[in-house]
Parts: structure tokens; C-alpha cells; sequence
């Protein structure tokens, strides 16, 4: 778990990698909304095979915080401002399309956002139980099979991967998201 600290106050990030068989992406986000509805949290669910790793995701939370709390954000939620930063996108559709959650999605990275460690934990341990998922931290990491998929997702060009590494290259691109406010 990541404490992130900013405009926002302080708030608990909790990501982890699973393996699932998703038929039903509206079915699966009905899951996830009612879980932190109790719990009162934020949790999304993404492609984790267009993830470039945990740092990519908390690079994501901690701009999807900042902009909420600064009201300069893309969306009404932070659930749909999540997929947002983490695409580099701001035209929610196609934000969706490029990390978020599709049907027969084998690897999963779920994300969750709460005010304590303890809320945090809760919520991920009822997700993996609800989705009926099993937990594979390593979905996320970013593997020589993940590079070109990668690259193609983030239109990333062999040239540049001479100047920094694919995961480098992917949170330049969400952060450059900041600009087209």
C-alpha cells in the first residue's frame, strides 16, 4: 500500500494484480461500485495487460486526486477520472478502450483509493472474494511479452525507448495529460 499526500489530504492506495475470467465488465463494476459504496472507498478495475506496473497506476491516483481536489478534472467521478489519467486520455470512451476493463479480460489490476490502510485492505480482500479472482501481483509488472503491446497501447516509438524505459515513457505520457486542461 502507497500513502499519497497533496491538495487532496492524505489518502491510502492499494493495487494488485489478479487473474479472472470477466463476461460481464457492467456486471463486474455493479461489484466494485456496491463494495466501496460499504466501504467507502474507490476502486477501479483495468486491462492489467495495458498497465505499465504499480508506479503506473499510483502515478495515475495521485493526478486523478489532484485534479478532483483542484476541480480541474475530466469527469464527474473519480472512478471514471482514474481510467482517464491512467489512459493519458481525457475523452472518457476512448479512455476505457485503451486500459480499462474488457469482456474475456484474462489479468486484471485493481486499484483502490480509501482514507485508511485499514479501509483499503478491506475492500480489496471483498473484491478478490466477490469477483471470485485469485490474486497474481505479478499480472501487473511489465514483462518483454508486455513491451510491444505497451508501446502500441501509449504510442511509444522505438527510438524513444533509447532515451528512457517503457514504464518511464508511459508516465511521461499521463502526465502530459495535465496539459490538455
Amino acid at each position: 500500500m502507497f500513502e499519497l499526500k497533496g491538495a487532496f489530504g492524505k489518502r491510502i492506495v492499494g493495487v494488485m494484480g489478479a487473474r479472472a475470467e470477466v463476461q460481464n465488465v457492467d456486471a463486474t463494476l455493479k461489484i466494485l461500485s456496491a463494495i466501496d459504496e460499504k466501504t467507502h472507498t474507490v476502486s477501479q478495475i483495468f486491462n492489467a495487460g495495458r498497465i505499465a506496473g504499480k508506479k503506473h497506476l499510483i502515478h495515475s491516483a495521485r493526478l486523478a486526486l489532484d485534479a478532483q481536489a483542484t476541480c480541474t478534472g475530466f469527469a464527474g467521478s473519480l472512478n471514471i477520472e482514474l481510467v482517464c489519467w491512467a489512459s493519458g486520455l481525457r475523452q472518457i470512451a476512448h479512455a476505457f478502450g485503451r486500459v480499462g476493463l474488457n469482456r474475456d479480460c484474462k489479468q486484471v489490476a485493481i486499484l483502490t483509493i480509501g482514507k485508511t490502510r485499514e479501509a483499503v485492505k478491506r475492500t480489496q480482500a471483498k473484491i478478490l472474494q466477490e469477483l471470485c479472482v485469485k490474486r497474481d501481483d505479478q499480472v501487473i509488472d511489465i514483462t518483454l511479452k508486455k513491451i510491444p503491446v505497451l508501446m502500441k497501447t501509449f504510442s511509444i516509438l522505438k527510438p524513444e525507448l533509447k532515451i528512457a524505459d517503457v514504464q518511464k515513457l508511459v508516465l511521461e505520457k499521463v502526465a502530459l495529460l495535465s496539459l490538455q486542461r
